[in-house]
């Protein structure tokens, strides 16, 4: 990068947190420094550099640029000329996309993304964690109620992960009996494999599996971020959708999940404490998801407490956001889905309650929105089809 600026959104970009994983540096300097550098060094996946120079000079420096390159590597580069004319000849010379100031970290990670991105590997489900600001907010039956009503919604398969590993109520939700589950699947990961999953998996209908809990006291609570990692990466092969239950504690291996996940539920009741950690955790989240992870906060319970309760605009401005969804208070018909082991809408389809759910799920599937969004970009290779080219003219001698 040639400046501090330049140098702190390139940070920030690399800070998403689908390439917290990854191996990133950023130095100050512009094409003449990356030749000097990668002439003497291997050079990684993708390269991003700033040019300020022009015309003739700047093809130039990236003929100069392709000669330090090993083959495999991608350039994305950054310059001052809005030309739809030089973004050929860049794509023509290899350049895999071509990003004209200003630069935001949005617009650079999506670059990166789609250059990185592997038309060969098998599409991954979209995960959705649901957490409660405070215990007893309801997360867990909105999770579950959303696992389900999210298959029946899109007619396609749906996996619920119990990740409460002593207290978890997914079993009984669901009246299943499962003598392995998520417990068993987490015991030795270096064992997992597709199959293995599969068996601890219970099944509630053609939609919907699960990985229960074994909500036993002496069950070892031993969730490491290493083993989870590997049962999601077999899990998201498995099913579009992926919904975690996400217990109300803050481990490291539940921060890393609600940071990784593509979409977070926090569900809260319109109360001062709910308030205090809603925002808490919207605020937490926020600095590890950056802005365009979507991160909702739903309120639960709402006419529970009417005399008491927070307004709902009162609470809006003390989160400093709004709220996406109000689930109303229905203990009747909660309560009957749970004796019955049954989810809301199948004990009372037409209720104001299941409404709702069905409108979460909807709202985190992503399925809609991606219907009506139109792709947009800043960058030129958005007006040229997505022309892309391995950035290799001559191999590195």
């Amino acid at each position: 990068m040639q400046d501090e600026a330049t140098k702190a959104v390139v940070q920030e970009a690399f800070g998403h947190r689908n390439l917290q994983k990854s191996t990133t540096m950023v130095q100050l300097g512009g094409l003449a420094a990356a030749v000097a550098y990668y002439g003497e060094n291997s050079t990684p996946n993708v390269i991003l550099v700033q040019a300020s120079e022009g015309g003739d000079d700047l093809l130039g420096a990236i003929d100069s640029l392709a000669e330090v390159c090993d083959a495999g590597t991608n350039v994305v580069l950054m310059g001052g000329q809005n030309d739809v004319q030089l973004y050929r000849q860049l794509v023509r010379k290899g350049v895999g996309d071509y990003l004209v100031t200003p630069f935001a970290p949005k617009q650079i990670y999506e670059s990166i993304a789609t250059i990185c991105f592997d038309p060969s590997k098998p599409p991954e489900g979209r995960s959705i964690a649901f957490i409660a600001a405070r215990g007893g907010a309801g997360s867990s039956t909105l999770a579950h109620n959303v696992a389900y009503s999210i298959g029946q919604l899109y007619k396609d398969d749906a996996i619920l992960l119990d990740l409460d590993i002593t207290f978890g109520t997914a079993g009984l939700a669901f009246n299943l009996e499962a003598p392995q589950g998520i417990h068993s699947a987490l015991a030795e990961p270096d064992r997992l494999d597709a199959q293995l999953l599969d068996r601890f998996m219970a099944e509630y209908n053609e939609y919907l599996k699960l990985l229960v809990a074994p909500a036993q006291l002496d069950a070892q609570e031993k969730l490491y971020s290493e083993a989870l990692d590997r049962l999601l990466s077999l899990v998201k092969l498995k099913a579009p959708f992926i919904i975690l239950d996400v217990p109300h504690r803050w481990a490291p291996w539940s921060q890393q999940l609600l940071f990784d996940a593509d979409e977070v539920v926090v569900v809260s009741t319109l109360d001062l404490a709910g308030l205090r950690d809603s925002k808490n955790l919207i605020e937490k989240l926020k600095t590890k998801r950056g802005e365009d992870a979507p991160t909702r906060v739903i309120l639960n319970h709402v006419g529970a407490y009417k005399k008491t309760e927070l307004a709902q605009k009162d609470f809006e401005d003390g989160l400093g956001r709004p709220v996406s969804l109000l689930i109303p208070h229905d203990p009747a018909t909660f309560g009957q889905a749970s004796i019955n082991g049954q989810m809301v809408e199948e004990v009372a389809g037409k209720s104001k309650a299941a409404d709702s759910i069905r409108q979460l799920a909807a709202m985190v599937s992503a399925r809609e929105a991606a219907a009506s969004r139109k792709k947009v970009g800043k960058g030129l290779q958005a007006l040229l089809g997505g022309v892309k080219l391995p950035f290799l003219n001559r191999a590195k001698a």
